[in-house]
């Protein structure tokens, strides 16, 4: 075997183990992306080629040459992301329908109890207005048996004078 050969050998050897050890990098930074743990970007940081070589430290170029197997997975999980975050967003509207209807039928009772007050209410203004008119006429009507008493007594004591 020659210089040559031996060189060449060494090097294919070393590019094979160097994939191998950026493959385990990209691998793991996917993890702790998909887990919510990164140790170089921001928390819910959207999980992305750029994100995951960024947290892998490894140049994106290098993800795209010779990491399909990553790229996959990183589509994989991109692709079920938004389905995931759909059907969640479908679950909460389908809540917020059912508290919606809810709501109405409670906003529908309450109107239906503020007019049924306001027709007591009513009934009990017409009552108390006929309740002071009779109050007026009995104070009247005292008032002229009140007049009747004190002229009768003045006419006694007239009498009793003479």
């Amino acid at each position: 075997m020659s210089v040559q050969e031996a060189a060449f050998k060494a090097l294919a050897i070393q590019k094979r183990q160097s994939v191998k050890e950026t493959r385990q990098k990209l691998e793991l930074a996917l993890r702790r992306l998909v887990n919510g743990n990164p140790r170089v970007v921001k928390k819910d940081t959207k999980i992305s080629v750029a994100s995951v070589a960024k947290e892998a430290g490894v140049d994106r170029v290098t993800l795209y040459r010779f990491h399909e197997p990553v790229l996959s997975e990183i589509r994989k999980i991109n692709d079920t992301a938004p389905k995931a975050m759909l059907k969640e967003s479908r679950s909460e509207l389908v809540q917020s329908t059912v508290k919606l209807k809810e709501y109405r039928r409670l906003v529908e009772q309450s109107q239906e109890d503020v007019a049924a007050l306001a027709r007591i209410n009513y009934r009990l203004d017409a009552r108390i207005s006929e309740l002071e008119e009779l109050i007026l006429v009995r104070d009247c009507h005292l008032a002229e048996l009140q007049k009747q008493v004190n002229e009768r007594k003045s006419n006694s004591n007239v009498s009793a004078l003479k």
